[in-house]
C-alpha cells in the first residue's frame, strides 16, 4: 500500500514511517502542501493521510483542493482529538476516515486496510453541530484557555472588561454552560478553539 502523509509533526510522521515498514506500507511524508501537490502530478497514492491542522492551514481546505484535482483520491484525516465537529467536516469533505493519533499502530493499520479495500469508515447520519461562536468570542475563549483573566483579556484585545464579560455571558448561553472553565472545555471538545500543540 502506498500512502502519502501531509503533516507538520515530524516525530509522528517518522514514527509512523518506521512502524509501517514491516506492514508492507510505503509512507512518504510531506510538511508543505506545495510539495504534496507537486508529487501528485507524477504519482497518486492509494491513500492520503492529512493532519487536520498543518501550521496555520486547514487540512479540510487542502482536501477539497485535492479532490477537485483528483476526484477518485481516497483521503483520511488524522488528529489528536476525536471531535464531533471534525467528523462533520471530514464527512462533508468526502473523506474515507478520521483516525486518532492516540490509536495503536495495529488499529491504524486495520483502518487503513479497510479503506484501501473500499470500506468508508465515516457514518453518513452524524448530527451536525449548530452552535457557532463569533471570531471575537473564539479569541476570548482561546485566551481564557491559556490562563488569561478577564482584565488581562480586556487589555490584550483593547476592549473593556465589561465587553469581555458580556462576550463570556453570550458564550455560556450558546454553549449551555455556567462558567468560563466549562465553556473552554466544551469549545475544545467541539473543535471550536485549538489547544496549543494539537
Amino acid at each position: 500500500m502506498n500512502v502519502y502523509l501531509l503533516g507538520d509533526h515530524a516525530l509522528f510522521s517518522k514514527s509512523l514511517e518506521i512502524a509501517f515498514q514491516p506492514m508492507n506500507i510505503t509512507l512518504s511524508s510531506f510538511t508543505e502542501p506545495s510539495s504534496l501537490f507537486y508529487q501528485l502530478k507524477f504519482t497518486q497514492p492509494d491513500l492520503i493521510l492529512l493532519d487536520i491542522h498543518i501550521g496555520e492551514l486547514s487540512g479540510f481546505d487542502i482536501s477539497k483542493d485535492i479532490i477537485d484535482k483528483y476526484p477518485n483520491q481516497k483521503i483520511v484525516f488524522i488528529s489528536g482529538f476525536n471531535l464531533l465537529v471534525y467528523k462533520n467536516e471530514a464527512i462533508n469533505s468526502g473523506a474515507w476516515g478520521l483516525l486518532s493519533k492516540c490509536a495503536t499502530i495495529d488499529k491504524i493499520y486495520d483502518d487503513l486496510s479497510k479503506i484501501h479495500q473500499g470500506i468508508n469508515l465515516l457514518p453518513k447520519n452524524i448530527n451536525t453541530v449548530e452552535v457557532t461562536l463569533s471570531k471575537r468570542e473564539k479569541q476570548i475563549l482561546t485566551l481564557a484557555s491559556e490562563g488569561f483573566k478577564q482584565r488581562e483579556i480586556a487589555d490584550f484585545l483593547y476592549i473593556s472588561r465589561r465587553t469581555v464579560n458580556n462576550h463570556l455571558m453570550s458564550i455560556n448561553e450558546k454553549l449551555d454552560v455556567t462558567s468560563t472553565i466549562s465553556a473552554v472545555i466544551k469549545a475544545i471538545e467541539l473543535g471550536m478553539i485549538r489547544v496549543k500543540g494539537h
